[in-house]
């Protein structure tokens, strides 16, 4: 909020430097953000948070500076010169809410010339933000700034019957602000209403039937407290933000009122030559008494980690007005009417503190029992496949454990979803309604969304746990998933690629996969496709490419290969690494292409190759595999490449070639392939 340095620094006895003021009131919590030179003055703009309204006004603010600076606030001084006309006599005024509207105080002010308001007044209030128009709305915009209360003028010769009720608006009810916007309104506004219609919206904005203007002549000065909730409902619902609003919203000091209407009548008198008819018209149903909140002294500098004495504790708890009353260590405060933010003993704590110094308060943690923390069980599992993940080439992705229940549906045809899932009775959304059973889910979408802000090449992985009920308990299960999908080395991954990946993590997480066999639909494509098992059948794990359905279903464009292995099936101690002797001899490297039926799976050839092969082998790769073109229908060509060593010399060519010769003889015996 903006503020007029030299306006605030008026309402202080004693004389402080502005630099001083700015300071001091920054380091007890009304940050001074920006100062800007403006004639005689500066323009500062201070963040006042929205639990103190008493500090939204200039008043309020030196309060807080005098505090702060050992400075006395000046009081308010009124001096009115009152005609023997009452004010009651001229209007009448009825409270028909009074749980919306807890005190309305008028003044009446006769006889006004409608002039502009002086230099000085003009200048405050452009300081602040606020327009002038002519010296009474300006005065009342003045008292605002200064004393935070909210005020009105109303033309009393436009008031009907010269009477005021403040109620609920009616079904239908229209009125034309005075920003110039016809405004229906019903029961849910409050509005400020003479014999015929609706005259203003209650702490919000006047209407423009009875708006001040070139002939007015008597002035009726509004001066009330509204119901802070009443006035945020409204104000929203009909999309409006007054200076008004701002207040009431955050809750204004009903005690302040008749000071405030009191200063504006002097004000509009003194500018206008008006005379002030006698007396308020006060309508106050039920005065409200503020609370008493206690706090102990000793408990305070406990709290604070700073010993503060009690003298100055109670002093700066007497000049915030909060009439401290000491018995012993305790002191009792009154909650003044202005402080709506004070609450309990926390918030007067709050109150010394700041104004003690924040950088008083030494830097020390609090001491806290504790007992040593300890890793899951299951912690050397899950950092040794992260590990693996990512010695393979893949990035880390995290999705959500909650997804949405139609995914899970498709999840349930995957081969490691054996159980009923878990559904979530407080869903944030949903499309988060179920525990996971699965990865895939997500790998799935994270694939897609990498792809989609332009990444040409995705290696991914996840490591979290999959949620299941067994026999109607909740299980958690470690699970790996991986995916790739786009362009490597200028070619298109394939089933190679995710293959060597996953034999990868299996070797280094000593995973015990023995047996790949075709399946995993309908996730994986059928030509593409493997389940793993261990040697007794039991199911670890699938790898393949996505089918074109699920790919469909997941908004993907292009091939993905993906993979999910279950972690809980891994050995418990990681088998240490053996040592090998470097080979002293050269190997000899021989490629062998076969053609075989597409029904032959790489498994089935691979495990035949092994069990033929002599002792000279150390090693089997697959190549490529090839169809189509030139290739019967039905069949495929699928490339090895054969490492050939000796470990106590070197090998001739002529004895690899008889070697591979032989094993061209036996695999061609016993798979019905052909050499080519």
């Amino acid at each position: 909020m903006k503020f007029d340095a030299e306006w605030l620094l008026e309402q202080l006895v004693q004389s402080r430097d502005v630099d001083t003021v700015a300071q001091a009131l920054t380091a007890c919590g009304s940050n001074v953000e920006t100062r800007e030179a403006s004639g005689d003055s500066e323009i500062w703009d201070i963040e006042v948070t929205t639990n103190r309204p008493d500090a939204m006004n200039h008043r309020g603010l030196a309060r807080e500076a005098a505090v702060a600076t050992g400075a006395e606030l000046r009081p308010i001084e009124v001096s009115l010169e009152e005609t023997d006309e009452e004010a009651a006599s001229l209007a009448t005024i009825e409270i028909a809410e009074p749980d919306l509207c807890s005190r309305y105080v008028a003044r009446v002010v006769r006889g006004v010339k409608i002039v502009e308001s002086p230099a000085w007044m003009q200048e405050r209030l452009e300081r602040c933000g606020v327009r002038p128009i002519n010296a009474i709305v300006d005065a009342t915009n003045y008292v605002l700034l200064e004393l935070g209360q909210p005020l009105h003028a109303f033309d009393l010769d436009l008031v009907s019957g010269r009477r005021i009720e403040i109620r609920r608006a009616r079904g239908g009810e229209k009125l034309t602000t005075l920003d110039g916007e016809e405004r229906k309104v019903d029961p849910h506004v409050l509005v400020i209403a003479d014999d015929e219609r609706a005259i203003a919206l209650a702490g919000i904005m006047g209407g423009a039937n009875t708006e001040i203007h070139e002939g007015t002549s008597d002035v009726l000065i509004e001066s009330a407290h509204f119901d802070a909730v009443t006035v945020r409902r409204a104000a929203r619902r009909l999309g409006m933000h007054t200076e008004a609003s701002h207040r009431f919203e955050r809750g204004c000091d009903p005690e302040m009122a008749a000071t405030a209407c009191d200063v504006a009548a002097e004000l509009i008198a003194q500018l206008t030559g008006g005379t002030i008819c006698k007396g308020h018209i006060d309508v106050y149903p039920a005065k409200k008494t503020g609370g008493e909140i206690s706090l102990s002294v000793q408990r305070l500098s406990a709290f604070a980690g700073l010993d503060i004495s009690s003298d100055r504790a109670i002093g700066i708890l007497k000049e915030l007005e909060l009439s401290p009353r000491i018995d012993g260590d305790m002191v009792t405060c009154a909650v003044p009417s202005f402080r709506v933010d004070l609450e309990c003993t926390a918030d007067l704590y709050e109150e010394v503190i700041r104004h003690v110094g924040y950088d008083a308060i030494p830097s020390v943690l609090p001491v806290l029992s504790s007992t040593p923390g300890g890793r899951s069980q299951n912690w050397q599992l899950v950092d040794r496949c992260r590990d693996a993940a990512v010695a393979e080439g893949l990035a880390e992705i995290v999705t959500y454990s909650f997804i949405d229940p139609s995914d899970d549906e498709v999840a349930e045809t995957l081969p490691l979803v054996h159980h009923k899932p878990l559904v979530l009775d407080n869903a944030l959304a949903q499309t988060q309604g179920v525990m996971r059973r699965s990865l895939m889910p997500g790998i799935v979408s994270g694939v897609r969304d990498n792809l989609n802000n332009g990444e040409r090449f995705v290696a991914l992985f996840e490591q979290g746990r999959a949620f299941t009920q067994r026999d109607g308990d909740p299980h958690e299960a470690e699970r790996l998933a991986i995916a790739l999908s786009g362009r490597r080395g200028g070619r298109e991954v394939d089933f190679g690629d995710i293959k060597g990946v996953v034999e990868g993590v299996i070797e280094r997480i000593a995973l015990p996969v023995d047996v790949w066999s075709r399946g995993g639909q309908p996730w994986l494509d059928p030509s593409e496709g493997a389940i793993l098992c261990t040697a007794e059948g039991t199911v670890l794990g699938c790898v393949g490419r996505l089918s074109s359905e699920m790919a469909a279903r997941w908004d993907l464009r292009q091939p993905a290969y993906v993979a999910e292995l279950d972690l809980e099936a891994t050995e418990t101690d990681m088998p240490l690494p053996e040592f090998k002797t470097m080979p002293r001899f050269p190997a000899v490297i021989a490629d062998m292409t076969v053609e075989h039926d597409q029904s032959l799976s790489f498994t089935d050839l691979e495990a035949s190759v092994r069990e033929l092969a002599s002792e000279l082998v150390s090693s089997v790769e697959l190549v490529t595999q090839f169809s189509g073109k030139g290739i019967d229908p039905g069949k495929v060509r699928t490339t090895l490449r054969f490492v050939y060593r000796n470990p106590e010399r070197s090998l001739t060519q002529d004895e690899v070639n008889a070697e591979q010769e032989t094993l061209r003889q036996s695999l061609a015996g016993r798979l019905k392939v052909r050499m080519v």
